[in-house]
């Protein structure tokens, strides 16, 4: 087999180019309205493409990967010959044969990744070997049959999410069946190597979510042209097989959508606002108290560009919980890590929930949770969505968060979520891989960036051990200007009311400030002088031999740990609480 690679269409195409229309400006379709946000808060993410829209259409060619579909946006207009050949290829069904030694429908793969530059496909197809010895059903690709090669129609740039046709390396008009994603912006290397590489289209809607997925799979090199091909569920040294590779099922046509814009955003005050485009998301961030003008703009393929200009005002927030957090020993069965979190608001809020386990080795805890995964599920107990590897699903937005777990094995679920004025309960669930256990980490971080809906508390439930390493431990940080009273509990004994077995029979409860310092701690939550403040909060403990205690506190980290009185075990929960 010919190896085509990026160093990797020649004679005219023998098929109809479309002749270029003249091209229609892009239009703002809904205006963003003025809004305020708080000072050092998480960026408010907007989605410009339904603010702005081309007036000209792309056809689309849906991908459906074993992961999931990418939409492909084709730059018909600008890159006739290419897109016609990528076209033919799907029309006439030139991805797909039948195997000769199943007699199945076979699919082409994605058999090159290179994270962080490329992954490319449209060259084989994952056929089985007739040879049934020594392993039947084992991998033996099919070569795409191609049709003759193409003139290079370089020009449009190599950034993240467009797509290209790959070349043999020294001939630019050398493309045929073969294209790549770009996973970053490879503009410098790609626009002008080898004549420069044509992208003929753009990767839309949630469509790089699963392309950022295929790069973060295991790589395998099974010998040149498949020295760097993606894999799941394979283990070396077996010989691979169709299934362990990265197929395409589906390849067809899927209507049209406005062709995709490139955008950019200016603020009038980076000092008071601070303004920056990821992918097709305007990040706003306020700063410092004050007002800016921003402004965005969207440019089309050809060149013609249409603004819109808004006004941030920023103010310094109200003291609220803007993250709470737990850690314990993560076991199985019922024993593993439960988090319980409540918003109350009318508006919607966003957030991010995190499940840590690996990186925690780099603070010099021992035994974590080597791999964590995640699930978050509403107060009917039905499931919002589920995470094993953050990379996995959105990739990008988790990224411009600024808060993306460092190991690539940690969960992370960035999710919108309903609330309302009486309050909306749900809960993350952090189990081991493989019922694995170990040290792990639950996070909720509140990412809205102005006024809205208030994350109220959290309330965590695990096995505590008779060391402080396996103590509960409870963060919470306190954002904004403002002091804030806060209610914390840590419940034992009443659990068993809810059916919990194995109870921690007297839990103590201690809270410690970001510098590591004893502020109050508490056995039984009648034996200090709050008893009748934390009856009158609603928060009373159901047992006597449960703690609690409630501290007025200054913006910033705070910790709660809590751990058996007299090095005792069991199932206990540590509860933090805004108070209004």
């Amino acid at each position: 087999m010919n190896r085509i690679s990026l160093c990797f269409a020649a004679g005219l195409s023998l098929f109809a180019i479309n002749v270029s229309a003249q091209n229609q400006n892009p239009v703002v379709v809904s205006p963003i309205e003025n809004f305020t946000v708080y000072a050092n808060a998480p960026a408010r993410s907007i989605d410009l493409t339904t603010v702005m829209q081309d007036a000209d259409l792309s056809p689309v060619v849906r991908l459906t990967t074993v992961l999931g579909p990418m939409d492909f946006a084709l730059f018909d207009r600008q890159k006739p010959i290419t897109t016609n050949n990528f076209l033919r290829y799907v029309d006439e069904g030139r991805y797909f044969t039948t195997d000769p030694t199943t007699q199945q429908r076979a699919s082409s793969f994605i058999h090159r990744s290179v994270p962080g530059f490329v992954i490319q496909g449209g060259g084989f197809i994952a056929t089985v070997n007739p040879n049934p010895s020594p392993t039947p059903g084992r991998l033996q690709p099919t070569q795409v049959a191609t049709f003759p090669a193409i003139q290079n129609e370089p020009g449009i740039s190599n950034k993240r999410a467009t797509i290209a046709m790959a070349k043999v390396g020294n001939n630019p008009n050398s493309a045929t069946s073969q294209w790549f994603i770009n996973l970053a912006d490879n503009s410098a290397n790609l626009d002008a190597q080898n004549g420069g590489f044509t992208v003929f289209g753009r990767v839309i809607g949630s469509g790089m979510d699963v392309a950022d997925h295929i790069a973060n799979l295991p790589i395998v090199n099974f010998g040149s042209p498949f020295d760097a091909t993606p894999t799941r569920d394979y283990a070396a040294p077996n010989a691979p097989r169709p299934e362990n590779t990265i197929t395409i099922p589906e390849i067809q046509r899927a209507g049209s959508v406005p062709t995709p814009l490139t955008f950019s955003a200016t603020s009038s005050n980076s000092g008071v606002v601070e303004v920056k485009v990821s992918e097709t998301n305007l990040l706003v961030t306020g700063k410092a108290s004050g007002t800016a003008q921003v402004t965005v703009t969207g440019t089309d393929v050809d060149g013609a560009t249409v603004s819109t200009t808004f006004e941030v005002q920023v103010i310094d927030g109200p003291g609220r919980l803007v993250n709470i957090s737990t850690r314990l020993q993560v076991r199985t069965d019922d024993e593993v890590l439960i988090g319980g979190f409540i918003m109350r608001g009318d508006a919607p809020k966003r957030v991010m929930v995190r499940a840590i386990g690996p990186s925690l080795s780099t603070r010099g805890i021992a035994g974590v949770l080597a791999d964590p995964q995640l699930e978050l599920i509403d107060s009917s107990g039905n499931p919002v969505a589920a995470n094993d590897n953050w990379a996995d699903a959105n990739k990008q937005a988790i990224i411009d968060t600024g808060i993306a777990p460092t190991s690539s094995r940690e969960a992370a679920i960035l999710a919108t979520l309903p609330s309302n004025n009486t309050g909306v309960s749900y809960t993350a669930v952090v189990r081991g891989v493989g019922n694995t256990t170990g040290i792990g980490l639950v996070e909720v971080y509140d990412l809205d960036s102005g006024p809205g809906s208030t994350l109220l508390n959290i309330a965590t439930r695990g096995r505590v051990g008779s060391d402080d390493e396996r103590a509960m431990i409870g963060g919470f940080f306190l954002g904004g200007t403002e002091s804030k009273r806060i209610c914390i509990r840590a419940l034992g004994p009443s659990l068993a009311n809810a059916g919990v077995t194995g109870t921690l029979a007297d839990p103590r409860l201690q809270l410690v400030d970001g510098n590591g310092n004893s502020l109050q701690s508490n056995n039984d939550w009648q034996s200090d002088g709050q008893s009748n403040e934390i009856q009158e909060s609603g928060l009373a403990p159901g047992n006597s031999r449960e703690a609690a205690l409630i501290r007025t506190l200054n913006a910033g980290p705070y910790t709660a740990i809590v751990r058996g009185a007299g090095d005792t075990t069991g199932v206990a929960s540590v509860e933090i609480y805004q108070l209004q």
